[in-house]
């Protein structure tokens, strides 16, 4: 098979991005999976492209973040450089947004798992979902790790965390219901690893050492 040219692979981001990009970042927005966006796409679209549009509208939306919540925005600018034999090339410069400092975190731990849900509630309330995390390792597991841990989880879910390319970093995702429930199921098999983030308390809860 010969390999694709970049025109051609440039050309088939804009058909499918015509095609079927509004409606994978509608479904994106309302929960769907990758499997279900899939399911209702009309035009047909590969899993890869569907996979990383619904990826890239997560991290573009705040669903999930890159890098530690709370952690000084960045902003990116360009410079003109010159080399030694006067080429000129552009160098791009990433820095922090002006005057933002980091935000310094109280670490809270709870008792046991049976006093974890009231105060995730309490904390989920008085913050809001848009501004609660979960650190998410799901991509520093190995292949067989991470879905034997997914094995004690419902279809939906499975499907949700399965769905995404999850790097090989720590990333974190917002606490909503969905993630909330996944934290609980895994923590309750002793399966789970990673700390919530409050950012209007500037709490950070520990699980990792819950047990």
């Amino acid at each position: 098979m010969e390999p694709v040219s970049p025109f051609q692979s440039a050309l088939s981001d804009f058909t499918y991005e015509a095609a079927s990009g509004g409606a994978v970042r509608h479904w994106t927005d309302l929960g769907y999976t990758v499997k279900q966006i899939m399911e209702k796409l009309d035009f047909p679209t590969p899993f890869p492209w569907v996979q990383k549009q619904v990826w890239e509208r997560l991290t573009q939306t705040g669903a999930i973040l890159l890098e530690e919540p709370g952690s000084p925005r960045q902003t990116q600018d360009f410079v003109w450089e010159c080399d030694q034999y006067g080429r000129r090339s552009f160098r791009r410069i990433i820095k922090p947004v002006e005057g933002e400092r980091p935000i310094c975190w109280k670490e809270v731990s709870v008792g046991s798992l049976l006093s974890l849900h009231p105060f995730l509630r309490e904390e989920i309330k008085e913050n809001g979902v848009d501004a609660s995390y979960v650190a998410c390792p799901f991509g520093l597991w190995e292949k067989e790790g991470f879905q034997k841990r997914l094995d004690v989880l419902d279809e939906r879910k499975r499907e949700y965390l399965s769905g995404l390319p999850w790097p090989q970093k720590t990333v974190y995702h917002r606490l909503d219901l969905r993630m909330l429930e996944v934290v609980q199921r895994l923590l309750e098999a002793r399966l789970w690893q990673g700390d919530c983030y409050f950012l209007k308390s500037r709490k950070k809860l520990l699980l990792h050492d819950l047990w």
